[in-house]
C-alpha cells in the first residue's frame, strides 16, 4: 500500500488509516499490511496541525502497490497539480485500487478517476464538489467503495472504511478484533448519511428531534415546511414546536434558517460557487433574499465573507 500525503493533510486521518492496519498486523501476528509514505517531490510534508513528517519516496518512485490512498484536507484544490494528476492516472491504469480520504476525493476527481462513479467528500464541500464535477454521482455518505475507487468524508469515516477494508480482505473476526482493541463499538456503514452537526448527542433522549434535525440537514436546497417535518416524525405542529424549543432552546424555523445560513457561510469560505448558486443551494429563492438574511445574522454581505482575492462570479 502506498499513501500519498499532500501539504495540510490531517494527522487524524492518517492515524485512522494506519493504526487499524497496524493493529490488524498485531492481532494476526504477521504482516498482513505494509505501507509506505510518499509526497509529490519526496520532501517531508507538514500537516494541518503543524507536524512535519518524512516520507519514503516521491511519486516517481518504483514501489509496487495494489492500493493507493491519497490524504488531503485544507486547500486541496491547489495541490491537484499536473504531476499528481499524472501519477494518479498511472496508478489507476496499473490496476491499483485508488482512494481519496477526507478532502482528497478532489484530487481523484481532478484526475478524472471518479467520472461515472459514486463518490463522497466532507459535507462542507459536497455542493461545490457536485457543481465542479457533474460526471460524478456525488452522495452524502460517510464513505463509498465503488469498484476500484474509494472515497471518504473525513477522519472518523476513514476509520470505519479501514475496518470494512480489513473485513473484506481478512474476514469479520479480524475486523472485530481490531475494533475491539480500540474499544470502538460504534462502527457505521458507509451508506449512512453524514451528519452536519453532532445530532447523535441528542438522539438517545430526544430521538424525534434528532430525526427532525437530520431531515433539515438533508433538505437544505428545498427546505421542508414545519407541517412536513412534524408529519415525518408523527407529531402535530404544536407538539413539534414545543419539543424542539424545549430541547434546543430555539424554534424549528429559526434553527432551520440558521442551519442554511451557516451552510452558506461555509460555501463562501471554501468554494468557488457564485453567491447566487450558494443562495439556491441553501434554499433561498434569490441572491437578494440570501444577502438580506446573511447580513442580518452576520453583519456583513456575503461578498465580504469571501477570502481576499476570490472572485465572485455572481
Amino acid at each position: 500500500m502506498l499513501i500519498l500525503l499532500v501539504p495540510r493533510y490531517s494527522q487524524l486521518t492518517l492515524a485512522a488509516l494506519v493504526e487499524p492496519l497496524r493493529m490488524a498486523n498485531t492481532v494476526a501476528n504477521r504482516q498482513l499490511y505494509h505501507w509506505r509514505l510518499c509526497s509529490e517531490d519526496g520532501d517531508p510534508v507538514t500537516s494541518s496541525s503543524g507536524f512535519t513528517l518524512a516520507v519514503d519516496e516521491d511519486i516517481a518512485g518504483n514501489s509496487n502497490f495494489d492500493t493507493l490512498f491519497a490524504l488531503a484536507s485544507y486547500d486541496v484544490t491547489q495541490f491537484a497539480t499536473a504531476r499528481i494528476n499524472a501519477f494518479l492516472k498511472r496508478s489507476a491504469r496499473s490496476g491499483a485500487i485508488v482512494g481519496g480520504l477526507d478532502a482528497a476525493p478532489y484530487l481523484l476527481a481532478s484526475a478524472g478517476l471518479l467520472d461515472g462513479h459514486r463518490a463522497t467528500t466532507h459535507w462542507d464541500e459536497l455542493e461545490d464538489f457536485r457543481v465542479r464535477y457533474p460526471r460524478i454521482d456525488v452522495v452524502p455518505e460517510r464513505y463509498v467503495i465503488d469498484r476500484q475507487r474509494i472515497t471518504t468524508s473525513g477522519s472518523l469515516p476513514s476509520f470505519d472504511l479501514v475496518l470494512e477494508f480489513i473485513r473484506r480482505r481478512n474476514g469479520l473476526m479480524l475486523a472485530m478484533n481490531v475494533s475491539g482493541n480500540f474499544l470502538y463499538d460504534q462502527a457505521r456503514p458507509g451508506s449512512e448519511s453524514q451528519y452536519m452537526i453532532a445530532a447523535s448527542l441528542i438522539n438517545a433522549r430526544h430521538p424525534m428531534i434528532s430525526r427532525v434535525v437530520h431531515l433539515m440537514e438533508r433538505n437544505l436546497r428545498s427546505p421542508l415546511g414545519i407541517s412536513q417535518l412534524a408529519a415525518a416524525v408523527g407529531l402535530s405542529e404544536r407538539s413539534l414546536l414545543r419539543r424542539f424549543r424545549a430541547t434546543l432552546g430555539i424554534g424549528p424555523r429559526q434553527y432551520y434558517r440558521a442551519l442554511r445560513l451557516d451552510a452558506g457561510r461555509r460555501l463562501l469560505d471554501n468554494s468557488d460557487l457564485s453567491v447566487t448558486e450558494i443562495a439556491i443551494a441553501c434554499g433561498f429563492d434569490s441572491r437578494g433574499s440570501f444577502t438580506r438574511a446573511f447580513r442580518q445574522v452576520f453583519g456583513i454581505p456575503p461578498s465580504a465573507q469571501r477570502p481576499a482575492g476570490r472572485f465572485d462570479r455572481r
